[in-house]
């Protein structure tokens, strides 16, 4: 047997009765919340998370074993599911629904996240088993976890993984170790999931955890190349921050992660530090003060590409949450008009609060209706459209990301990606220059929108194209830089 009976995916049953203020606030109850509602209403597990922290205390510590939890049990959903199908007797819709979150909880440390004891990880979610009033479930959840636990037979470092020497009884997983990756390869007693040499594709999206339409999508030459990107989206990436150069440097900024005991590197741009991990950045010394923001470096390339000289106005077209606004803004020394335009009240809140940290007075923020055809400036000298995409080169920045894109997606996206271009070659002057990015990996959205407007346009040629594969080093993306001729 090539592959072991699936169990529907779609939650049942009826909710528990209301216990959560007999529940201590710790990480694993605030996760197990976070996961309660994702499911029910398919909202962002960091806003949620956000929530429960601002009305419960909780430390540093526990803040961010709940995200890791939380975070990690979305993105990993699909192969949670997959493994616990081999071990739950009873069938899916026969399990309550958050008994089988508690049970992807206690699945997910015991596979995934071996610096958690097992045996805390047994016990702490069979407790919260109890104190949602399930007492009787307990031994279930105690048997399952457990069988789980001893189904394990070996853990492997490797430098590299070859699909065609995996087996159905193993689970291949990206760590990261300071610059680099490495994988660890789980084997158990027994075949989990579909065997690699048999159905590939099936084989990926087991264990990458993504629809496999998704992974038909993958610009990839090889289903090796195809297991490598979806590992790498099963992480939230490298962590990368950019230096403000107009409230310090990059020197100063590593000294200060360095007394922090946070380890970091300069990365390829001069305003770039490459962080070891995750770090709460808000808690560290000048970050009140303005001295650098969180961005990825794929990101901070868009700004790079754009190269904004002090005294130009420049258009920001899709600009919230203002990363790459406050990025020209530190580009041309505060000297300048940034011309921040997005389509929300709360979202130009964002970056108006982002400017005021890093202390830039040059941005100006425009609310825009989502069809809107006039702007407030025309003939600028450059501009940025940063458009809405599929996210498929963030998704393990995105948790949810995954479960919420659909097939039919990429045909709604691509004519707004394509009008959001227009607009923005027709608000710069001849002779201007207009950055066109994404954050996917998917050719529909990035060099096919590009060139369907080169082929349109008789006043615009294509100067250089920039595709950031995921993992190398970071984020996935792409970046168009064109020229209003």
């Amino acid at each position: 047997m090539n592959r072991p009976p699936r169990r529907r995916s779609s939650q049942s049953g009826n909710r528990p009765p209301n216990k959560r203020k007999t529940i201590p606030p710790n990480a694993r109850w605030f996760a197990f919340r976070a996961l309660q509602a994702f499911h029910e209403r398919q909202v962002f597990v960091n806003r949620v998370l956000n929530d429960q922290f601002k009305e419960g205390r909780i430390d540093s510590r526990d803040r961010k074993m709940a995200t890791e939890l939380t975070c990690e049990a979305v993105r990993r959903l699909q192969t949670i599911d997959t493994i616990l199908s081999s071990f739950v007797s009873r069938r899916r819709e026969d399990v309550e629904d958050d008994l089988w979150i508690l049970l992807q909880l206690g699945c997910l440390q015991l596979v995934y996240l071996p610096h958690y004891p097992s045996h805390a990880a047994v016990h702490e979610t069979v407790e919260l088993c109890r104190r949602i009033d399930r007492p009787r479930a307990a031994g279930f959840l105690n048997g399952v976890l457990r069988s789980i636990e001893r189904s394990i037979v070996s853990r492997n470092s490797v430098d590299e993984i070859d699909l065609a020497q995996l087996s159905a009884s193993e689970l291949p997983i990206l760590r990261h170790k300071a610059d680099q990756a490495n994988y660890e390869v789980v084997k158990f007693d027994g075949n989990l999931f579909w065997s690699p040499s048999v159905d590939s594709l099936s084989y990926i999206s087991d264990v990458g955890s993504l629809p496999q339409w998704l992974i038909q999508r993958f610009p990839a030459e090889s289903d090796g190349q195809r297991l490598q990107l979806a590992l790498w989206l099963t992480t939230p990436g490298r962590m990368w921050m950019r230096v403000n150069p107009l409230q310090t440097d990059r020197e100063k900024t590593l000294e200060v992660l360095e007394a922090a005991e946070v380890k970091a590197r300069p990365g390829r741009l001069a305003e770039s530090i490459q962080i070891d991990g995750h770090v709460a950045i808000i808690d560290l010394p000048g970050y009140d003060d303005g001295w650098f923001s969180v961005q990825d470096i794929s990101a901070m390339s868009v700004t790079d590409l754009l190269d904004p000289q002090p005294g130009e106005t420049i258009l920001d077209l899709c600009a919230a949450p203002g990363g790459k606004s406050t990025h020209m803004a530190e580009r041309i020394g505060d000297r300048g008009r940034i011309i921040a335009c997005d389509t929300g009240a709360n979202r130009l809140r964002m970056i108006n609060e982002n400017a005021r940290r890093l202390q830039l007075t040059c941005i100006e923020t425009h609310l825009i209706k989502e069809e809107e055809t006039s702007l407030p400036v025309t003939d600028v000298d450059a501009a940025v459209v940063d458009v809405p995409c599929s996210n498929t080169g963030v998704l393990g920045k995105r948790p949810e990301a995954r479960w919420r894109l659909l097939p039919g997606d990429f045909q709604s996206l691509v004519p707004l990606q394509r009008r959001l271009l227009m607009q923005a070659i027709d608000q710069t002057k001849s002779g201007g220059r207009i950055v066109y990015s994404t954050c996917s990996i998917d050719p529909e959205e990035n060099e096919q929108v590009v060139q369907a407007v080169i082929d349109q346009r008789s006043d615009v040629k294509l100067i250089r194209e920039q595709k950031h594969v995921p993992g190398q080093p970071s984020d996935g993306g792409y970046q168009a830089l064109l020229i209003r001729d």
